[in-house]
């Protein structure tokens, strides 16, 4: 449903489309357009206008909205939603700065792959120290241990529930805590295949005891269940400390110890001080909502687990403080090693080498000072984010009415809703989509490794986010829409815009919301604009967005990943009044009537168009990266295939369970291989479909 128009670099743009002062508010100057623009707006698919002051909310947290109607009972079309949706396309058609970004200066986070989880070398941090307890083994060259596993495993937990089952506690009756001092009994295990072969070994508690009481003598030796099976060496006695991270995967069953009788000592670098509390940062702010509002007991894609304890630890576990214990992902170079990152679990996730922030170019940030605004802020206004500073711009949009009798739907009565699908929040951490191989935005390759995402310099972002038209959609496809029709296709669409029944069921619940109307496809609004002192250049560009080719669409109002909102913008020039601050001179020095100068619209169209393809050294405007791709989102796709956030099956499911999508594209197992897909450039000839099944064969043998 989204896709990305490029921010290209704008540090060699000058003239009209660079960044300069503005002109001002106190006078008509003699060579820019000032007057009124009357603007004919269409609805082509159904436009979404909720009314917040009369949200209505269950006991379930599910919000319902009326739709927002003025004093004539017809739909009320607020003029900043308007100026906001023309603002964002005007930014876009003119590469202008981001008037708006989010904080996006600390690294974003990533799920590693399990296999990194080998790499994992038992640490605590002490006096700007970093003490490695590799256990019983050697670190090998690629940080996986020449021996047995760094930690001892602690039993724990039944495999198929959060109870726990056969755990290891203290004489007392006690179970062992995170960071408890202890001394235990250890018996090696190995763990073998099917064919007897063994894979890896590693230490077993089975005696456990606080530091400085008495042990006593070894257990028996264990007869071995399944796979794990003793290898029959003497028992070792081992100081540990006892590592707790919950039952945070589904099937765990151990806890760890980390044995002390051996560390290796290495400089605590004050950058992985910073990284550790990105990283914690980023594990609690990220389930925040699913933990002290929805009261979630574990992470919502796991059926027998619990939330690991550095997700419900207080704020104080984001300070890396003596003590602290953790894992190091650990390499060798020579005889030296190095730590390259500190981790509160052994299957992790990671943080990308470099922000977002860090990879978009200064020249597309946010204005700071006046002499620095570009198009976009010359025209529709500008605040300063990072403190005192605003401008007011040079266009204001009023007078929104609504024309047609009978514009809205409300689905038959007062009491009938429909509950639309789930829309989530933007993952920037899905790097595959968000970052670019280099700063004109494009695309990274398929296949593209996890430590490719925000990796370097070199590196950029896609650009601005844009949702494409639905194009192609059946005739009823918005037709009773109160009726789940989501798992019948229509010539290859199903009902995105609208929640699966579950269990023949309404999912009404804090994940989506309802709707009781909305403005019927075809329904049609006038609006004027007045623009004062516009360039030639600036005000092309805004004639050229009011009146796009045929058959391409602006986006309004609310879901409009689900395919509402398409409007068609265009000029009533009958109405329209532009001049010149000469002909307004004349025109107010006069007090007969003035003739009406002739306005050639073509002509500043024309001007601002080859603005743009010489600043940016395309033979043809329309070849200009940003404006193909703005024009195919505006458009939609020649091929009419059905557009939907990614999914494993054809039809919506009542689960919704989207992330199994991502979850089977990054897939690196010995059975199958994720296909690695990154979104393709809307300026590309033919994007291609995503598959339903991200995923291939390994090759035999591999």
């Amino acid at each position: 449903p989204y896709n990305f128009v490029p921010a290209l670099p704008r540090d060699q743009v000058t003239g009209e489309l660079g960044d300069s002062k503005p002109v001002g508010h106190g006078m008509y100057h003699l060579d820019r357009y000032s007057g009124r623009i009357a603007v004919k707006l269409t609805t082509v698919t159904p436009l979404l206008i909720p009314d917040a002051s009369l949200e209505e909310e269950d006991n379930n947290n599910h919000k319902t909205y009326p739709i927002r109607v003025g004093k004539d009972g017809k739909p009320y079309l607020p003029p900043t939603s308007i100026k906001g949706m023309l603002r964002s396309a005007y930014e876009a058609i003119t590469n202008s700065r981001l008037s708006v970004i989010e904080d996006h200066g600390s690294c974003l986070a990533y799920r590693m792959p399990a296999t990194i989880g080998l790499q994992m070398v038992p640490a605590r941090i002490e006096n700007n120290q970093i003490y490695l307890y590799p256990g019983t083994s050697n670190i090998g060259s690629d940080g996986k241990p020449q021996g047995a596993m760094y930690a001892a495993w602690l039993s724990r937990y039944d495999r198929n529930s959060t109870k726990l089952q056969h755990e290891v506690r203290y004489v007392s009756g006690a179970l062992p805590e995170h960071k408890d001092h202890v001394e235990f009994w250890a018996e090696k295990f190995a763990k073998v295949n099917h064919q007897g072969n063994k894979v890896f070994t590693y230490w077993r508690v089975r005696k456990i005891v606080k530091q400085g009481q008495s042990l006593g003598a070894a257990p028996n030796p264990s007869r071995g269940n399944g796979n794990h099976q003793p290898t029959g060496e003497a028992m070792k006695h081992f100081n540990v400390y006892v590592y707790i991270t919950n039952k945070n995967i589904n099937n765990k069953h151990d806890e760890r110890v980390f044995i002390t009788n051996h560390s290796i000592k290495i400089p605590l670098d004050p950058n992985l001080k910073q990284k550790w509390t990105e990283l914690i940062t980023n594990y609690q702010e990220i389930h925040e909502d699913e933990i002290n509002k929805k009261k979630m007991q574990g992470p919502p894609a796991l059926t027998h687990s619990l939330w690991s304890r550095q997700v419900i630890a207080s704020k104080a576990e984001r300070e890396l403080k003596n003590g602290t214990l953790c894992y190091a992902h650990v390499s060798k170079q020579g005889n030296n090693y190095v730590v390259k990152n500190l981790y509160p679990v052994m299957i992790t996730r990671g943080l990308y080498e470099m922000s977002p922030s860090e990879l978009l170019e200064a020249n597309l940030k946010p204005a700071t000072k006046k002499d620095q605004l570009s198009p976009a802020d010359r025209v529709f206004g500008w605040v300063n984010q990072e403190g005192n500073g605003s401008y007011k711009g040079h266009l204001r949009v009023h007078s929104v009415t609504c024309m047609s009798d009978d514009p809205i739907d409300d689905f038959g009565s007062s009491q009938a809703t429909v509950p639309l699908a789930i829309l989530g929040q933007p993952k920037p951490q899905q790097f595959r989509f968000y970052s670019a191989q280099n700063r004109n935005g494009q695309a990274l390759k398929d296949g593209s490794q996890q430590k490719n995402g925000y990796a370097n310099n070199n590196q950029g972002l896609r650009g601005r986010k844009v949702y494409l038209h639905h194009k192609g959609l059946p005739l009823e496809y918005w037709q009773n829409p109160t009726q789940d029709r989501t798992q019948q296709a229509m010539n290859g669409h199903y009902q995105e815009y609208r929640r699966p029944k579950k269990e023949g069921k309404e999912q009404l619940d804090d994940q989506n919301r309802s709707i009781k109307g909305w403005v019927k496809p075809g329904v049609e609004f006038i609006f004027d604009i007045d623009v004062t002192n516009l360039s030639t250049v600036e005000l092309g560009a805004l004639l050229w967005l009011l009146s796009l080719p045929n058959l391409h669409f602006h986006r309004l109002g609310g879901a409009k990943p689900l395919g509402c909102g398409s409007v068609r913008l265009d000029i009533d020039w009958e109405q329209t009044d532009l001049r010149k601050g000469e002909d307004w001179k004349e025109f107010y020095k006069s007090l007969i009537p003035y003739e009406k100068p002739q306005f050639d619209a073509e002509a500043c169209i024309s001007t601002y168009q080859e603005e743009v393809r010489n600043a940016y050294s395309s033979p043809q405007f329309e070849q200009v990266r940003f404006i193909k791709a703005f024009c195919r989102g505006a458009k939609g796709f020649d091929d009419n295939a059905a557009i939907h956030y990614p999914r494993i099956t054809p039809n919506p499911m009542p689960e919704g369970e989207a992330f199994k999508w991502f979850v089977n594209n990054e897939q690196d197992t010995r059975q199958e291989l994720g296909l690695k897909l990154t979104l393709p450039d809307l300026s590309e000839p033919k994007p291609k479909s995503f598959p339903i099944h991200p995923k291939r064969p390994k090759p035999s043998g591999h």
